[in-house]
């Protein structure tokens, strides 16, 4: 591995002693000061400072005093109030917003009147009809956010005027100097006071030019903050109103792409725009001082710098062309790392690392060449750009020269260099502020778009109230719905079942009729009445709408005809979305805690055996989407907090589809039938056997109708139903018996109220009463242990909320960068030249432009002078054009130099941290966020190939002008040799006193911007459940509480930004008049020329130092983006080795496909309690298992060991008598097929999911499609038919090879998704197969035809199969069940059943009798 390159610490909010330049001064006791309570912490201080504070951000002065003592926290920092604070600006935006609309919106209908030739009273139309095409433009929302900021805008435009003006004049007093100094060498002015009044002018006009440019950036940065602000809310806000055509305009992506990346060219133009609206008046000040010195060459100098200007932004708008394209290479190389990061468990299944790793180094490869070529443009541009001033001078000169064939006096050549350097800058701001104001316009129209798009209306079909008297809960009359279609030229989606979780499309390859496939096109004729307390379940083969049923009542689907009256409050429980936050916070969601209320309803889930087996309970954190739970766990958590909310109806989207049977029935008999036994409950399953017990049964045909009945009432009436449950055998006799036990239910249920608060450990019987300890057998014994979850206890007990935290806190350094950081940054960048040897030949270059610049206008003051007697003009020209094309030259390859080790360093580094992110422990991804993963690919990678460059450009130049001016001011002025090291010594003592705080705030800034990116990525991704539980207002505010955390680091970082550059401003005045002086006062007897040079460049040496060290804090801050991704390119924690060529087993192993479990103890990360305990049995060639226990009982875990996801603590696994720990990941993991349990699909196609890499035909994938049941030959041959040229999306074939599967497979159900991973299963055709509940999705006759498939397709294989579904395994030849991480039975199904043990009582649950081995064993 390589050394270590980084100082980050991962998660460690200790607070620690900082090491600078003067620490040892300071005594150990007072550094370390103590962290403000929430109390003690001070407001922001700014308002209330006094005058002299505020110029010169002296406020500051006690958060920087403990930055120099200790490192910083975010509870250091001041707390925003008043006008500061997210809720005020966020009301000021509010009402500025309300206001604009209203009166657009009027304008709007005004126009629509006058086109028709009506008035406001006549009008033919409505007015939500007239204002169906009306948004708000990128014009109202600028007006809008003019006037919430009208005050800051006002006060940043005249600073920045005034500023701009200021150095307009100092070329002024630059000329009044240089002709005090030859008048006086002249005898003709003696008095010296005039001297050195123009000399203090001269410092007082920059230094407030100085003092007022830098409030007016920092006025400008904290509106700018303040406005992303108030934009992210009314964003957020905004995505909880958008209606269901608006959702398919502004997805997920859409939304957070304007959030990260619109907002960040608004806070950008905030700096630009001000400028933009005032520099004609100090370009007037220049022009006329350049018209008074030169005369006529002036304006051709002038028209000169104009006509390079407009080539340079020519070449500027083609970067930006380039740019453009090379934006689109950046999205599908991140398109790629976040479909990575997001799948990186099933591609370390699949063992697709190399691949993938090929495909994103190819994307990476395209992308890093284009910005190669971006980066030699616009930096060729930049060398011109920076050598203007001397070009344009140059001409204007040589022009004077022909006019007048000579040159003017000293004080009207120099004053005009100053002139021109000033004009230049000044339009080469231009350029930039208004492509930045552009950028502005355009993100403010998508906003604008966003925040008028369509809202969600209220049906008048669609009737709530609260009604005690009627005993209806639920009525639909005469009901048709259908799911909103939409179509567009970039992306035709469909939006059906499938988009909430429910199933859009019917398998007809699965049904009678293989040449008929029927899209789910809505529910008609829908005619229910549920009363309230009533139990109603939902069932229907795949496709048949019951998902969409249950979002019918819920009023998501639009209603067509008829009408919905719901009586009562209502949730729906639909797909589980988990928070990233603790279990408890994810069952109460932010409801009012009652405790005796909660512990209820985490046992009538089945969560209290989970809770138990956790160190910190319910204190455990879930972790991002819920990595680190089960299917099953997150299924029932969703469940507790829909019970928590505690609503009078409750609609149920087949939340036992991801349970075993014995918790299903738990579930039923204490949720269903006992804590929510007087509330409505509607339930949509694929689970027969657990619903016995409900009042109805609403059964969906598939056709979009529906039949209602009881179970033998269905049996009886309808085919489809029959056909159905022929797979599941139920009696009309055990139909009467569950009926007759519900009343013994509810008694029961009575008695364990009572137990409740006692916490008894006493058994609960869920057919009544309390039961008695068993004792008659071993086996009951052992059973006891298994009905845990049948006893009532206390889930706090024992529990250490301690231990709960799963995501650690992001990385950050402290102190400064290691220098490691900067030597791997060149030396991966270097190439064959090595570090040394790039940093010669860059010095060289450097060295030689700098000096090719600064002898320039040296050259030009020997010209004025005639320092060489006797040599005629042409000799001072010819020298003077060729150290300006020099300068140029010199420029370029400087530049080229550096941008080759900046693109090679940025491309090496993220290829280094992409494999590091391919091999790393599932563990580590497990604990850290694919926001903050994800981060290091995005923002740091951007960092290393664009900014660092720009800016390690502009401190090399920086650097070593200012080395130059120095050198310059010594030769002539050698007592400046004596104050350089004092003032920079100064100049040292200000940046580490700046440095010690603004570094660690800047780092505590963005750990804070990842938690809000983090969040509203989050909230985004859950808008459904927050919406179901009326949950967005505590959403936004929690937004607003993260952005408001954020305003706290990002104005401090401002303010510290400001408090330096006046800082270094007022120190380098005091420089310039130290200079100035000396030349008043004719200390070293300089001519007038020479005095013009040293003037002229200790103008731009104020300017120098001030940028030298702004641009070595910037540089070191985005050095940062190096160490974060060197820390994942060296730092990350690995898997074992990839591949052992020593260990290497044969190209066809496992031949049997053997495996062997011996004394198996795994934990999931150290400090963990261990999941799997002492497993040993063994697994004969062949043979089939079937693995079985209560959810959280270590099934899956043996899948994680088997593939080394994660490493046991000890004993070993055997495959073909091979120990796995020994041979190298890829040749274990590419010897194993899965089927998951959460099946994953890729963006793309279909093809590209079963085959990511091309390397099968298209043959053996159709030949799959129709092994695994999805489609029928007769399909298969209409399918290959298809000209894929002429038809795509919706035109193709649902299953078709090229059909597109959008993002996350959201297109297809989940049981559609599972048969596309059977598939691909299929195709890799290994010795063993693994399937982790893969049919827990599907309904039993698919479920029974899938499993006639491997009984077929596989029967060659070695099978594992973890099964909810207890008769999935009935026919396999042994069963291994599971408790607590123990096998507990181990032998074939029929003497399981006969042991009267732990697996017959699974069976008894699950309804198996012994006609159910007879049917298995047909298979």
């Amino acid at each position: 591995m390589e050394s270590d390159s980084s100082s980050l610490e991962l998660g460690d909010d200790e607070l620690k002693p900082q090491q600078r330049l003067f620490s040892f001064l300071i005594k150990d006791k007072y550094k370390n000061v103590p962290l403000p309570s929430d109390d003690e912490r001070k407001p922001y201080p700014y308002k209330k400072a006094n005058f002299l504070s505020k110029i010169f951000f002296s406020w500051l002065h006690p958060i920087m005093n403990v930055g120099y003592r200790r490192t910083l926290h975010p509870q250091d920092f001041f707390v925003l109030q008043d006008d500061l604070h997210v809720s005020r600006f966020v009301e000021r935006f509010n009402r500025a917003y309300k206001r604009e609309l209203e009166y657009s919106q009027d304008r709007h209908l005004h126009k629509k009147y006058r086109e028709r030739g009506e008035t406001e009273a006549t009008t033919s139309v409505s007015k939500e009809d007239d204002l169906e095409d009306f948004t708000l433009t990128h014009f109202n929302l600028f007006f809008i956010l003019c006037i919430t900021c009208k005050r800051d805008l006002l006060i940043a435009g005249v600073f920045a005027t005034i500023a701009m003006s200021f150095n307009g004049l100092l070329p002024l007093f630059i000329k009044k100097l240089i002709n005090y100094v030859e008048s006086k060498s002249y005898g003709s002015n003696t008095n010296v006071g005039i001297g050195i009044g123009w000399a203090f002018g001269l410092a007082l006009v920059e230094l407030t030019a100085g003092i007022t440019a830098n409030h007016y950036q920092y006025r400008g940065l904290v509106m700018a903050a303040q406005i992303k602000a108030a934009l992210t809310h009314f964003m957020l806000q905004k995505s909880f109103k958008l209606s269901a055509k608006s959702r398919h305009k502004y997805t997920q992506a859409n939304i957070t792409s304007i959030v990260t990346t619109d907002l960040s060219r608004v806070e950008l133009a905030c700096l630009y725009t001000p400028v933009l609206l005032t520099f004609p008046i100090p370009i007037a000040i220049v022009i006329v001082i350049l018209v008074l010195n030169i005369g006529v060459s002036a304006v051709i100098g002038i028209a000169m710098l104009a006509l390079f200007l407009l080539g340079i932004s020519y070449t500027t708008s083609q970067l930006y062309r380039y740019r453009a394209i090379a934006s689109k290479l950046t999205d599908i190389r991140v398109g790629l790392m976040k479909e990575l990061i997001t799948n990186l468990k099933i591609i370390k299944y699949y063992s697709w690392e190399i691949p993938y790793l090929s495909n994103v180094m190819k994307a990476r490869s395209n992308e890093i060449n284009f910005i190669f070529k971006i980066q030699r443009l616009r930096n060729f541009v930049y060398a011109v750009a920076m050598s203007l001033t001397g070009i344009t001078a140059m001409i204007a000169f040589l022009v004077l020269y022909g006019i007048e064939g000579g040159t003017r006096d000293a004080g009207s050549i120099f004053s005009s260099v100053s002139s021109f350097e000033i004009l230049s800058f000044i339009m080469n701001f231009i350029p930039p502020a208004v492509s930045a104001t552009a950028d502005m316009f355009m993100a403010l129209k998508r906003i604008a778009a966003l925040l008028t798009a369509e809202e969600m209306k209220p049906s008048s079909n669609y009737i709530r109230r609260d009604d005690n008297e009627d005993l209806v809960a639920i009525q639909i009359n005469d009901g048709s719905f259908h799911w909103e279609t939409y179509n567009d030229d970039d992306n035709q989606e469909e939006q059906g079942d499938a988009s909430d979780d429910g199933e859009a499309i019917e398998m007809s390859s699965l049904s009678d009729n293989d040449e008929e496939a029927n899209s789910f096109s809505g529910l008609r004729g829908i005619n229910l009445s549920v009363k309230k307390g009533e139990f109603i379940a939902i069932t229907g083969v795949i496709g048949s709408g019951k998902s969409s049923l249950l979002n019918a009542i819920a009023g998501y689907m639009t209603c067509d005809e008829g009408s919905v009256n719901i009586n009562g409050s209502m949730v729906l429980c639909g797909a589980p979305w988990v928070q990233n936050a603790t279990i408890k916070q994810n069952i109460i969601f932010g409801s009012e805690e009652d405790r005796e209320y909660y512990e209820q309803v985490v046992y009538a889930c089945s969560l209290q055996q989970d809770l138990k087996n956790l160190p910190s309970g319910d204190f455990t954190e879930v972790g991002e989407k819920g990595v680190t739970l089960s299917g099953g766990q997150k299924a029932r958590i969703n469940l507790a907090r829909s019970v928590y909310y505690n609503k009078d109806i409750i609609l149920m989207d087949d939340v036992l589809s991801a349970v075993d049977a014995r918790v299903g029935k738990h579930i039923v008999d204490h949720c269903f039938m006992g804590l929510l036994k007087d509330k409505t409950r509607l339930l949509a399953t694929h689970q027969l056997s657990l619903i016995n017990q409900a009042d109805r049964i609403v059964f969906l045909n598939g056709d979009g109708t529906i039949q209602i009945g009881t179970m033998s009432e269905l049996k009886s009436t309808n085919e489809s139903f029959r056909k159905l449950t022929a797979f599941h055998r139920d009696t009309e006799k055990e139909v009467e018996e569950e009926a007759s036990k519900k009343q013994k239910m509810q008694d029961s249920y009575d008695i364990v109220q009572e137990l409740i608060p006692k916490f008894s450990n006493t058994s609960y019987s869920s057919t009544g009463g309390l039961t008695r300890r068993k004792t008659q057998s071993k086996v009951d014994e052992i059973y006891e242990e298994e009905d845990d979850e049948e006893t009532f206890r206390d889930i706090t007990k024992g529990k250490d909320g301690s231990r709960s935290k799963l995501i650690q806190k992001e990385e950050k350094a402290v102190n400064h960068l290691k220098s490691d950081v900067y030597f791997n940054y060149i030396k991966y960048g270097a190439g064959r030249l090595q570090p040394w040897g790039f940093l010669i030949v860059f010095g060289f270059c450097l060295t030689l432009s700098t000096s090719c610049e600064i002898f320039t206008n040296t050259w030009l003051s020997f010209w004025i002078s005639k320092k060489f007697p006797g040599k005629s003009d042409g000799f001072y020209i010819g020298l003077y054009v060729m150290f300006n094309v020099l300068w140029v030259a010199f420029l370029t390859m400087q530049f080229i130099s550096l941008i080759t080790l900046t693109t090679n360093t940025s491309k090496n580094l993220n290829v280094m941290a992409i494999k590091k992110i391919l091999h790393s422990p599932m563990s580590f991804m497990d604990t850290t966020p694919v926001g903050r993963i994800l981060n290091r690919f995005t923002k740091d990678t951007d960092a290393l190939d664009n900014e660092i460059s720009e800016n390690l450009r502009m401190f090399t130049v920086t650097t070593a002008r200012l080395i130059g001016f120095l050198i310059l001011f010594i030769v002539y002025l050698p007592w400046i040799a004596v104050a350089v090291p004092f003032v920079s010594f100064i100049f040292l003592v200000v940046c580490n006193y700046y440095q010690a705080s603004t570094r660690e705030i800047k780092r505590i800034e963005a750990v804070q911007r990842s938690f809000v990116y983090d969040n509203f990525s989050e909230v985004l991704s859950g808008i459904d459940t927050i919406k179901a539980y009326k949950s967005e207002l505590k959403f936004t505010d929690k937004n607003d509480n993260s952005i408001h955390k954020l305003n706290e680091a990002s104005f401090l970082v401002n303010a510290h930004q400001r408090w330096l550059g006046i800082h270094l401003e007022a120190l380098s005045v005091l420089l310039v008049l130290a200079i100035a002086l000396l030349c008043v006062n004719s200390v070293f007897n300089l001519s007038a020329a020479t005095v013009g040079l040293i003037l002229t460049y200790s103008m731009q040496l104020t300017q120098e130092f001030t940028q030298f060290f702004r641009l070595f804090t910037i540089v070191e801050n985005e050095m940062n983006s190096v160490e974060r991704v060197c820390h994942y390119a060296f730092k990350l924690p690995q898997e074992a080795e990839y591949t052992i060529e020593k260990t290497q087993p044969s190209a066809d192993w496992p031949t049997h496909g053997e495996i062997e479990f011996d004394g198996v103890s795994m934990a999931y990360r150290p400090g963990l309690p261990l999941v799997l305990k002492d497993l040993t049995f063994k697994v004969a060639s062949g043979e089939k298992i079937g693995i079985c226990g209560r959810t959280g009982a270590g099934k899956s875990s043996i899948m994680t060991a088997l593939y080394r996801i994660t490493e046991l603590d000890q004993g070993r696994i055997l495959i073909d008598g091979i120990d796995v720990s020994t041979i190298g990941l890829r040749d274990l993991r590419s010897k194993i097929s899965i089927i998951p349990q959460d099946p994953v699909l890729f963006n793309g196609t279909i093809r590209r999911n079963l085959d990511p890499f091309n390397q099968h035909g298209d043959e053996k994938l159709w030949d799959a499609l129709r092994r695994s049941g999805i489609m029928s030959e007769f399909e298969i041959s209409n399918c290959k038919s298809i000209d894929i040229g002429e038809l795509t999306g919706d035109d193709l074939p649902r299953f078709h090879l090229y059909q597109e599967v959008q993002d996350e497979g959201l297109n297809f159900s989940l049981g559609e998704r599972q048969l596309i991973a059977f598939a691909r299963a299929l195709i890799r055709d290994t010795k063993i197969l693994v399937l982790d509940e893969a049919t827990s999705s599907v309904d039993y006759e698919t479920d029974s035809k899938i499993q006639a498939i491997i009984a077929t397709e596989f029967r060659h294989c070695t099978i594992l199969c973890i099964a909810h579904r207890l008769k999935t395994i009935l026919n396999y030849d042994r069963i291994i069940t599971l408790d607590k991480g123990e096998v507990r039975e181990f032998d074939t199904p029929w003497n399981l059943f006969n042991a009267n043990g732990i697996f017959k009582q699974m069976c008894a649950k699950s309804d198996i009798t012994a006609e159910d081995f007879e049917t298995a064993m047909a298979f």
